[in-house]
């Protein structure tokens, strides 16, 4: 018998794989918060190193059909079914990383990526399970989870001693959920955190 596959409210596709979600909270805040512990130029260097390489394999991947089928046997349970023919969301993360950092600086760098790796899990993972209308296959509640998500991860950010909140926070984060709602053709794990850096750039040059 096959493993049991998640199960959505009535009417609505079922809820993305929690392990996926789960590999996306831990690598992608990890990746996240190795920033506090290596110095700015570094970590970039090793970010940028680690961006190349994965697109070096995502492109070979699609050329060389052994290759391609090793990294589908080791990630196939953690890919969407988009990803079986085109560039991971791990990919598209790091190239984010080393290009919000790059354009933004680590202030900046921090929340932002912060706010994408671990809301986007928060609102696929609340917003599949709830009932309601869709749109574009999401379910606004998914908004409000990832905002909260963000929040919370980054009040433990500062009372870490690593942030600290402002205006500017709050609103990257609202803006950054509805980033991750609308359907871009861009993956959001590379528009979420550069449209927030932007947005939040604006923001504090404003005084908020």
């Amino acid at each position: 018998m096959s493993a049991a596959q998640p199960v959505g409210p009535p009417g609505h596709p079922p809820p993305p794989p929690v392990g996926r979600r789960i590999f996306h909270l831990v690598a992608a805040s990890g990746t996240t918060l190795l920033s506090l512990a290596i110095p700015q130029h570094p970590y970039m260097f090793l970010i940028g190193a680690g961006a190349l390489f994965g697109l070096a394999v995502e492109a070979s991947r699609f050329r060389v059909g052994p290759l391609n089928r090793l990294f589908m046997l080791v990630f196939a349970p953690i890919l969407k079914e988009s990803e079986v023919s085109e560039i991971s969301g791990a990919t598209w993360f790091l190239i984010a990383a080393f290009f919000t950092f790059f354009f933004y600086g680590p202030e900046i760098a921090l929340p932002c990526l912060l706010f994408v790796a671990i809301g986007d899990p928060a609102a696929a993972l609340v917003g599949g399970q709830l009932p309601g209308p869709r749109f574009w296959g999401k379910s606004p509640g998914g908004i409000v989870a990832f905002i909260a998500a963000a929040l919370g991860m980054w009040a433990i950010v500062c009372a870490a001693g690593y942030g600290s909140w402002s205006l500017a926070v709050a609103v990257t984060a609202v803006v950054a959920s509805l980033v991750e709602f609308t359907p871009t053709p861009v993956d959001d794990n590379l528009t979420v955190p550069l449209i927030g850096g932007g947005v939040m750039t604006l923001a504090i040059s404003l005084g908020l």
